[in-house]
């Protein structure tokens, strides 16, 4: 007999960790999630797969038909013997996406852009801020 979650065939056992630790650990009927190469969608006995993944909302179908909605960062997916893993910077549900905050960092990172100059480092850095921003504020504004 196993422990694992997602062990009956019929269920997908998920698990989204940021650096910081888990942000979501259960059973699934599915998981949607940004790929680089568009949305992917895993479904119980999904063939093993490894994608990048991009800013972007990740959904988690739960058993009991309720759908967990995040604002998730890069990072992987992988998916072996109805296990999916996703690794990514952050993770936040878009319950908890505070949008004024969400808004502030958006206009810091705007101030961020506009003083980079030439230093491309800075404006890497601050480019990425703003999609992290702006990911975070296109999840809270989601209908539900």
């Amino acid at each position: 007999m196993t422990t694992e979650i997602g062990a009956d065939r019929k269920r997908l056992g998920v698990r989204i960790l940021t650096p910081e630790g888990s942000v979501y650990r259960g059973n699934a009927t599915m998981v949607v999630a940004p790929s680089i190469l568009g949305e992917v969608g895993i479904l119980p006995r999904h063939a093993p797969l490894i994608a990048f993944l991009k800013p972007g909302e990740t959904r988690v179908k739960t058993l009991d038909d309720q759908t967990i909605v995040m604002a998730t960062g890069e990072g992987y997916l992988s998916v072996e013997e109805d296990q999916v893993l996703v690794l990514v910077e952050q993770a936040e549900r878009a319950e908890d996406i505070d949008r004024a905050r969400a808004q502030a960092a958006l206009e810091h990172a705007n101030t961020l852009i506009e003083a980079a100059g030439e230093d491309e480092a800075a404006l890497r850095q601050a480019e990425a801020a703003r999609r992290r921003a702006e990911n975070r504020l296109r999840v809270a504004d989601r209908p539900r």
